[in-house]
């Protein structure tokens, strides 16, 4: 197959290249600019007009699957991955049954999901404070070579089975994970401030803005500051989910380089402000804060300060979002769909992030911290054909009842962007395509026999 006249994406470039892009095997070939009558006999793919870009990486979603799949699962996740032009997703542990802690739970886990993932696939293990306290050594070590990273919690929503880990418990964890090679993974919420800062908070009121006033930039200030001090004294390769607080995002930026961090679009789109005319829809963990944040996010993720960006997509059902008491609603939103569409349109195009930037917080750098950078990651002969077609002219309005994704409502409901997916190609294969959508107003699925081509990723140091 030969993808002809695109305007391409390479690593590191200051400008879109007119090229071909001949695909054979699932990789990669060669790229030129006169393959097509090199090659007469391909099939050709005309692309004049649109822009030819890496598959993003979205290295952070709760897929919920198996154990959880009213929420969602992974043919819904991955296929929702697809339409938004992710073509490589690492599933977060503790959000299934069984978490993977393991490699019997990983294995349970992985015959369970293969058969319906779209996009390619890897999975974080984890550590609990209940596993870390019945022996940890063997469950971690079983892990070595399956899993990207090792996650845990400064403070858990689900402490009763996966409970957060204290300062001791997570230095303990690090020094473990630094001897076998293993980056920690760290939600970084102080636990002290924001039990303390939720009996409050719950004695003030039960709207939406009282999630907030649970957890305030300084629980997350705090957390991160330790943590960091942790990681430099044990040595240990931290990466930092989900920041949504600038002080905290310029802490990781002073750090040893080993230490890294990610945002997530709804802290760079929204603020406090918005859980008005949001609610419990945009009820998160950590939750958005004031408007100042949002800037210095910005400003960090462009300077390099920020590695990339991820979705921490975990949608809820309708009922779980729609209620009045902010505390009796679940947490989280759809959004590895709209991460790319996002990251490209905010970020690209509307000029905050250069051309060389945008790949790198999109695809780059997150195959680069996960072992995956020697398939994943940009578009050169060799790598896995994983590619995204994008029409730079169109622009469109995010419509929740759209996305394949189990979970419908987003924050981002009614967002207009520029730049939209046309084509998804995982290791060559098609696996989107929007010339194939009957009515302008179905829902953005996958092609129908892409279920099971999603392949499982080992990293690779």
């Amino acid at each position: 197959m030969i993808i002809h006249g695109a305007a391409v994406a390479f690593s590191g470039a200051t400008e879109l290249k007119i090229s071909d892009v001949r695909i054979t095997d699932g990789c990669i070939a060669a790229i030129s600019g006169n393959l097509t009558e090199r090659y007469p006999d391909d099939a050709v793919i005309d692309a004049r007009g649109l822009w030819l870009m890496p598959g993003g990486i979205d290295p952070h979603v709760h897929f919920y699957d198996p154990g959880y799949t009213e929420k969602e699962d992974f043919l819904h996740g991955t296929g929702f991955a697809a339409a938004g032009g992710i073509t490589t997703i690492i599933d977060m542990p503790c959000t299934s049954k069984p978490p993977v802690c393991c490699l019997d739970h990983l294995t349970e886990k992985h015959a369970v999901v293969k058969p319906k993932a779209v996009v390619d696939y890897a999975f974080h293990g984890g550590m609990s404070r209940q596993l870390m306290d019945s022996g940890p050594d063997e469950p971690l070590a079983s892990l070595i070579g399956w899993v990207t990273g090792v996650k845990c919690y400064g403070v858990s929503g689900m402490d009763d089975v996966w409970g957060a880990l204290d300062y001791y418990r997570m230095s303990i964890l690090m020094r473990k994970a630094r001897e076998l090679g293993l980056p920690v993974l760290l939600h970084a919420e102080d636990a002290s401030y924001v039990n303390n800062a939720t009996a409050a908070a719950r004695a003030a009121g039960a709207d939406a803005i009282q999630w907030y006033r649970s957890r305030p930039e300084i629980a997350e200030i705090l957390a991160v500051r330790s943590a960091v001090a942790i990681a430099e004294e044990t040595d240990a390769d931290l990466h930092i989910v989900h920041l949504g607080t600038g002080k905290a995002a310029e802490t990781v930026a002073q750090s040893p380089e080993r230490i890294s961090g990610e945002t997530c679009p709804h802290y760079l789109e929204f603020t406090l402000d918005d859980y008005l005319a949001h609610g419990a829809v945009m009820k998160i963990a950590p939750p958005v804060k004031s408007a100042g944040n949002r800037e210095r996010l910005w400003q960090l993720l462009a300077d390099g300060s920020i590695s990339f960006v991820a979705s921490d997509h975990a949608p809820g059902t309708v009922e779980e979002k729609s209620g009045t008491d902010i505390w009796q609603n679940s947490c989280g939103i759809p959004g590895v769909g709209t991460l790319l569409p996002y990251t490209l349109a905010r970020g690209y195009i509307e000029g905050r992030l250069s051309l060389a930037r945008y790949l790198e917080v999109i695809s780059e750098n997150a195959a680069r911290r996960f072992g995956l950078w020697d398939r994943k990651g940009s578009i050169e002969p060799g790598k896995h054909a994983d590619l995204v077609l994008i029409d730079p002219d169109s622009t469109w309005t995010i419509n929740g009842r759209r996305f394949f994704s189990k979970g419908h409502q987003t924050p981002f409901e009614g967002t207009k962007l520029s730049g939209r997916v046309e084509k998804t190609l995982v290791r060559g294969r098609i696996v989107f395509d929007r010339s194939e959508l009957t009515d302008d107003n179905a829902v953005e699925a996958p092609l129908a026999d892409a279920a099971g081509w999603g392949e499982l990723l080992k990293p690779v140091k």
